[in-house]
């Protein structure tokens, strides 16, 4: 087989888990999932990290790189967990020592390394909103939620909401509580 079946499976939790909301599955899902020019860039992005071909990853991986100028999302993470949720297109950088599954990014996000302590973790359910920005070798807890806007550059623990410049804990929310409010 050209391409590992674990990786692709990373590809089948996205497009789930993004049309799971319209009710959608098998090639209506796929099909749906493409349209969106961010979800085209994340394709081609799992198809590059699935391939086991020299060739068949250089074609994704030129593929990809079309993309990514396109919509504007840059991938530099090799680990990143199924369910990522991208409702719009715009620039958003993932350069992160591993990111967990179900992550729910908006536009203009940049997840980055400082140039001295390295690069984040980011756990996983792990909501980001428009503008945020998370950087340095710090560790975004599972299950919180960063506020728009917002600049973190310290750890953020599991179940909180952070907000501001810098991040701050805002409150305390439960593990459940992303998938509630953004009905993913």
């Amino acid at each position: 087989m050209t391409f590992e079946p674990s990786k692709l499976a990373l590809l089948r939790e996205d497009i789930a888990r993004r049309a799971r909301k319209r009710g959608l599955d098998g090639t209506a899902a796929f099909f749906y999932f493409r349209q969106q020019t961010q979800n085209r860039t994340l394709l081609w992005y799992r198809l590059r990290e699935a391939a086991r071909s020299g060739f068949v990853r250089a074609v994704c991986d030129r593929l990809y790189l079309r993309s990514s100028r396109h919509s504007g999302l840059e991938i530099l993470t090799s680990s990143i967990g199924g369910g990522l949720i991208m409702p719009h297109w715009g620039r958003i950088v993932l350069n992160a020592e591993s990111i967990g599954s179900d992550l729910y990014v908006f536009h203009n996000v940049t997840i980055g390394d400082d140039y001295v302590s390295g690069k984040p973790t980011i756990g996983s359910d792990v909501f980001l909103g428009t503008g945020s920005t998370v950087i340095g070798k710090i560790t975004v807890g599972d299950h919180a939620m960063v506020a728009a806007g917002s600049v973190v550059v310290h750890d953020v623990p599991a179940c909180t909401v952070v907000a501001g410049n810098p991040a701050k804990i805002v409150r305390k929310i439960g593990p459940g509580r992303i998938t509630e409010i953004i009905g993913y």
